[in-house]
């Protein structure tokens, strides 16, 4: 069966529709797939999962435990959007591929000069108010051994060299910064695990959709256990313009501000520390990105494969502005500015 053979099947097999009246690939996602179907009973997003994503051992419980997560949080007032539950399961099977069904929310993904201070204060609220929830049912099941990992860069290098690959003088002028990070960023994750939430972990642009004022909080499959102190450093950064190397620190402050005021926790003392914790994150999706273009990930398509070029640029830039904005950040988060 092709795709749309498929997406056929699963609503009529599920009582979502007998007649599909459109499919349509909606832009965007680096890792799964989105696309908007109307039948002639109502309209959905639909996710195609990523098949090597599928492949891991861990990643069917993943998605439960997300879910689990974005049906406390929706009880707990947040404008969470979670997975339509199809005869008891999450996600369907058709095949070889997985696919997750949601209701289509008719809201808008925002634009970097779009985002105002009222923004950063809804999203401020939002991240202090999950801060809040007692997760306690279900945090022993998030619960797994972490392991930090020491990437070998300069092999990196000597791959993408041989490739003729255009980052890969960009790559080896970083690689001493790259060592040096990933050394503080295993440290300070060590230090942050001494006090975690269960949190969404992943409340970018892509993932907030805007009708008017409120924020539906989408994609909640990277949720789990945070220091929420390193959440805030994030989003606060975020949403202040740190992502497109932009930073406005009224913005900033004012994100912060709100979160202190909303949050029954109190910011860390030693956020100079925990603000290389981010860093570990960045760090692993930029392996993760060279894996796939160097061959060294499971076969990849084409789309696949620009998407992960694109980004490794962007990661490794995105790195240098945020070292250049640590100092600044923790002097706010520390109330010393």
């Amino acid at each position: 069966m092709n795709l749309k053979q498929k997406i056929e099947e699963l609503m009529k097999e599920n009582n979502l529709g007998e007649k599909i009246l459109e499919v349509r690939k909606v832009t965007g996602g680096l890792s799964h797939r989105m696309y908007k179907v109307t039948t002639d009973k109502a309209i959905y997003a639909i996710k195609e999962l990523n098949p090597n994503v599928m492949k891991r051992e861990e990643a069917y419980a993943n998605f439960v435990f997300a879910e689990k997560v974005v049906d406390i949080a929706i009880k707990n007032g947040i404008s969470a959007v979670g997975a339509i539950k199809l005869n008891g399961e999450i996600m369907q099977k058709i095949e070889d591929d997985y696919f997750m069904v949601f209701d289509w929310i008719d809201g808008k993904v925002l634009l970097p000069n779009e985002i105002n201070e009222m923004h950063c204060q809804i999203i401020a609220r939002e991240l202090a108010k999950i801060h809040n929830i007692d997760f306690s049912k279900i945090e022993v099941e998030s619960k797994k051994e972490t392991t930090y990992k020491i990437f070998d860069w300069d092999d990196y290098v000597r791959i993408a060299k041989v490739q003729g690959k255009e980052y890969a003088k960009l790559l080896e002028e970083n690689c001493e910064l790259l060592r040096e990070l990933n050394k503080k960023a295993i440290g300070a994750t060590k230090y942050a695990n001494h006090q975690i939430v269960i949190s969404h972990r992943d409340l970018d642009r892509k993932n907030i959709l805007w009708k008017g004022n409120t924020a539906y909080l989408i994609d909640w499959e990277a949720s789990g256990p945070i220091n929420p102190t390193v959440e805030l450093i994030s989003m606060a950064y975020y949403w202040s313009g740190g992502d497109v190397q932009n930073i406005d620190y009224d913005k900033f402050r004012n994100f912060v501000q709100i979160y202190r005021k909303s949050s029954k926790r109190d910011i860390d003392k030693n956020v100079h520390k925990l603000a290389y914790v981010v860093f570990y994150s960045g760090l692993e999706w930029l392996e993760y990105n060279l894996q796939r273009v160097l061959g060294l990930h499971a076969k990849c398509e084409k789309e696949e494969i620009e998407l992960a070029e694109k980004e490794i640029m962007k990661s490794i830039i995105d790195i240098q502005y945020n070292v250049s904005q640590v100092k600044r950040m923790t002097q706010i988060l520390g109330g010393s500015v």
